[in-house]
């Protein structure tokens, strides 16, 4: 009885995932034709079934299951949401996710399913035990993702991902070591508990760092961030689309509790993740500056708002928590926005070029212009849902003490040179020249995902309101 509660109050939408994990794989063992529209349509389905099961979760008081490893509580069925809001956008806004390898398609479909249940449960880990298990599902599954095609670039992505996850996995164990030593727990609850009537010292801050290392590699902020545009760079746009939104978002619900409930006892430690935030900002704006590929600039960009991100969550208080829930929900819309583009271009006419962009407007204005919305919310501007996503971030670092001051002031500094990178490209769409390519005209799945991320990307700017006041009281409630 106890267990058939813990899954209908905590973890439903993770058994759902589990069961097409199991169909998929029993199915790969009987089919092998081209089944990839089945295939798509069945994990559609499994995920919006898994979506529709968090309306009979517990949301409040804050339920604790499995021996506390895992809650369900507001903040955490948030990000479920926004996790599962994004996979369907995701596979929807990718019409061919696996061109050369569609015997295979629910071999795919179940590494997919395994990424989200991965960052479904390090959402809802209590512990830091359960949250390395998930990452490491997570990251696995991430890992043959990116080298699904077997073709050298993707081998080449899949084997840099697997060593930069390597050493993230390494940093994360000695901080859990380290932090067991210390408390003899590895429990958040417990370990907030037992530093509310003792203070900290050098090796919970050592330990903590590590730990903080270790998730960071999902955000893709320094150090992890080297190997991150190559690892783009050799992978499918729909691989790029999912790994730019699915583990940052898991990391940044993690991480974000891990600052409110341990990390927020040590000063010190906020002020080196500000410190991380703000060098990993100011390194992808000027490394974007010089690029012409499309994948590379957006992992770029990746990483640029990741930092942004970063530099909220170690403000550690509801209302910068409350200003990352508005930026992340944003950015999902946002990011598919500018991926579903770049997705149709490149079916089209198979190029990575930016410099083949040019002229795009003039002989399609509106798809262009879907585009440029995006564009222009990556980069902050209004009026886009980026330009007050960024300025309730910055709205939130405000409000806090002096040295976070003249962090916020290098962040506005680093904005306006990431400005720049944006302007680029809206520049080459109306660059014109007579051998413009031509879009094919057809409304196909991608380019309507494309048109309605805009909208709604539109749509919050102009009435914020609602989605900020949700953010608020979700925040609350971590």
């Amino acid at each position: 009885m106890i267990i058939i509660n813990d899954i209908n109050n905590a973890f439903l939408p993770e058994v759902i995932i589990i069961i097409f994990i199991l169909l998929n794989i029993i199915l790969s063992l009987f089919i092998n034709k081209n089944t990839y529209k089945k295939a798509k349509l069945i994990n559609i389905i499994g995920i919006i079934i898994s979506f529709i099961s968090i309306a009979f979760m517990q949301i409040t008081p804050t339920y604790f299951s499995y021996n506390n490893a895992l809650l369900s509580n507001t903040y955490t069925i948030m990000f479920k949401i926004m996790i599962l809001i994004s996979a369907i956008l995701v596979i929807l806004a990718s019409p061919s996710m696996i061109r050369e390898k569609r015997k295979r398609t629910f071999e795919y479909f179940s590494i997919i399913q395994s990424a989200i249940l991965g960052s479904l449960l390090l959402i809802s880990a209590n512990d830091i035990l359960t949250a390395f298990i998930s990452m490491e599902l997570l990251t696995i599954s991430c890992y043959f993702l990116t080298g699904f095609r077997r073709n050298h670039k993707s081998k080449e992505a899949s084997l840099k991902y697997i060593i930069t996850s390597s050493s993230a996995t390494i940093l994360f164990l000695f901080g859990i070591s380290y932090l067991y030593g210390l408390c003899g727990n590895i429990n958040i609850s417990t370990i907030n508990e037992i530093y509310l009537s003792q203070p900290i010292n050098i090796l919970f801050t050592t330990a903590s760092l590590l730990i903080i290392l270790g998730i960071i590699f999902k955000l893709g902020c320094i150090p992890f961030s080297n190997w991150l545009i190559d690892i783009y760079e050799g992978s499918t746009y729909s691989t790029c689309s999912f790994i730019s939104l699915i583990p940052k978002i898991a990391a940044t619900a993690f991480l974000s509790r891990l600052f409110v409930y341990i990390f927020q006892f040590s000063p010190i430690l906020q002020l080196i993740t500000a410190i991380i935030a703000l060098i990993s900002i100011v390194y992808a704006s000027i490394g974007a500056l010089k690029q012409t590929n499309i994948k590379r600039f957006y992992a770029y960009s990746s990483i640029i708002h990741s930092g942004f991100i970063l530099l909220a969550i170690s403000v550690a208080n509801v209302y910068s928590l409350s200003s990352v829930l508005f930026y992340i929900f944003t950015y999902i819309f946002i990011n598919i926005g500018a991926w579903s583009a770049s997705i149709i271009y490149n079916k089209e006419y198979n190029t990575d070029n930016i410099e083949d962009y040019k002229g795009l407007y003039y002989k399609h204005p509106y798809f262009s212009i879907a585009l440029i919305t995006s564009i222009t919310a990556l980069a902050g501007l209004p009026p886009t849902s980026g330009f007050i996503a960024k300025l309730y971030i910055f709205t939130a670092i405000a409000r806090t003490n002096s040295f976070y001051f003249v962090i916020l002031i290098a962040a506005l500094l680093a904005t306006i040179i990431s400005l720049l990178i944006y302007i680029k490209i809206i520049k080459v769409l109306f660059n014109k020249q007579q051998n413009t390519i031509n879009l094919n005209k057809k409304f196909k799945k991608e380019k309507i995902i494309l048109y309605i991320c805009a909208l709604i990307t539109l749509i919050i700017c102009i009435c914020p309101d609602f989605l900020i006041k949700i953010s608020q009281i979700t925040a609350y409630y971590i």
